[in-house]
């Protein structure tokens, strides 16, 4: 009996070891990987690059002076202490025809106002004063003292200087302006612009005549050009600055 309860024991013993061994399972990875095989993870870094603003252009800032005093219809003096003939244009001077006007509507203009400057290819006039328009918000000075009659185009490419940028706007606005009449004894329109009085009588040597011209050349100053006095002979000196080739004849004079 103790010899089939060993057997029936070591039986069960053995059943049981089968069945232990059947319906086992091996842990691991099923992707074909070994238990010795390490897992890698790649992590991927995204890098977004920020855009950059591109800085903007400095703006040029524009230089600005104050009028301090207005001289005449095309002369002022600025804060910075420099006298400026405006580029183009020419006014009565004082004592003659237009002049009040002209000095009048410059002042309303530009007198206590900033304004800037530009220019041609000539920087100063013999008087060292600075060759120069004169503009303030978008408003051209010369143009408007043009259009309203009371200045003419002048020392342009017409006479003989050099042509300014704003030549042929400025003809045009001479051409269409009404001109100024002013009383006269003995009118010589084509030897006098538009707005000028008269001079005086040739010959006359009076107490306003400039002793080296002959016919009489009103005294120096104001400065006058050949247009302001006709033909003349230059007998001495020349403050007027007529007889550019020193010949003793200016203006067509014999």
């Amino acid at each position: 009996m103790a010899t089939s309860r060993g057997a029936a024991v070591a039986l069960a013993l053995g059943a049981l070891l089968l069945a232990a061994c059947g319906t086992g399972s091996t842990d691991g990875p099923t992707d074909g990987r070994t238990d010795g095989d390490a897992a890698t993870t790649v992590v991927t870094e995204t890098v977004t690059a920020t855009p950059t603003t591109a800085e903007p252009e400095p703006v040029a800032e524009v230089e600005t002076y104050v009028v301090t005093r207005v001289v005449d219809g095309d002369t002022v003096d600025l804060d910075n202490g420099e006298s400026v003939r405006l580029l183009g244009i020419d006014t009565p001077e004082r004592g003659e025809c237009g002049f009040g006007p002209a000095e009048s509507a410059l002042k309303r203009l530009v007198q206590g106002k900033e304004v800037v400057l530009s220019g041609g290819d000539t920087d100063r006039d013999r008087y060292d004063r600075l060759l120069r328009y004169l503009d303030l918000d978008g408003v051209d000075a010369g143009l408007r003292m043009l259009q309203a009659g009371l200045a003419i185009a002048r020392y342009d490419s017409r006479d003989g200087y050099g042509r300014h940028p704003r030549e042929d706007a400025y003809i045009a606005a001479d051409d269409a302006a009404d001109d100024v009449t002013c009383p006269r004894s003995e009118p010589t329109p084509s030897q006098e612009p538009r707005g000028f009085a008269d001079t005086g009588t040739k010959g006359d040597k009076g107490g306003n005549c400039e002793p080296g011209y002959d016919p009489c050349v009103p005294s120096y100053p104001p400065d006058l050009d050949c247009a302001d006095v006709g033909p003349v002979s230059v007998t001495g000196s020349d403050p007027h600055g007529l007889d550019r080739d020193g010949d003793g004849r200016a203006c067509g004079g014999d």
